[in-house]
């Protein structure tokens, strides 16, 4: 059972404040299918550089919560620029910093998870996410379906969508490159619930 509205909708991710959407598509993954959307929003430093951000659900929760990082990798070239095995090495996360800023979303707490790579020192690395089960933020996807378990077992599987969005920032400059992001994800947070609330 899909708790969303229109969950076709969420591919019309250009509504979201200062993106731009670059397709959508569903994706086979590991056995698992995907709802994928993806698309750029301006870098608040770097103008060649944008952020990238996907929006993914799947019925396969496991598959989004156990390892969230493996969707998303910032870009440390301009496109084009490093489009090789050694630059999309480069851009695999070795997080050094994770922690979860909750952020208060037209009175709803929205938990925004971070990952911080520092090892480059010309660059660090973000990837922000949150997670949403039932419509609703949640910090912990597992917990959630374990308090819904019972709901779970007569009602079926439910799915459940993964925000990410992956920037670099200059190692000084870092918490400009947060709230940037943490501005955005709240702004998608804002486009889901709406898109999705009953009718």
């Amino acid at each position: 059972m899909d708790p969303c509205a229109s969950p076709d909708s969420l591919k019309a991710t250009s509504l979201i404040a200062g993106s731009t959407a670059l397709g959508e598509r569903l994706e086979a993954l590991d056995g698992s299918i995907f709802q994928w959307s993806e698309g750029e929003v301006a870098h608040p430093l770097f103008p060649k550089l944008p952020m990238e951000f996907q929006i993914i659900r799947s019925y396969d929760a496991p598959a989004l919560y156990n390892n969230p990082l493996r969707f998303g990798e910032p870009r440390v070239e301009p496109a084009g620029a490093g489009d090789t095995e050694a630059a999309r090495g480069q851009r695999r996360l070795q997080p050094e910093e994770l922690r979860v800023r909750e952020v208060d979303v037209n009175g709803v707490r929205l938990p925004i998870h971070l990952a911080w790579d520092h090892t480059d020192p010309r660059a660090s690395k973000l990837v922000a996410w949150f997670f949403l089960f039932d419509n609703q933020p949640v910090r912990s996807p597992l917990a959630a379906q374990l308090r819904n378990s019972l709901s779970l077992a007569f009602g079926g599987p439910r799915p459940l969508t993964l925000v990410t969005l992956s920037a670099v920032a200059p190692p000084q400059l870092t918490a400009t490159v947060e709230d940037a992001a943490t501005e955005w994800l709240s702004s998608a947070w804002t486009y889901v619930a709406r898109t999705c609330a009953p009718r």
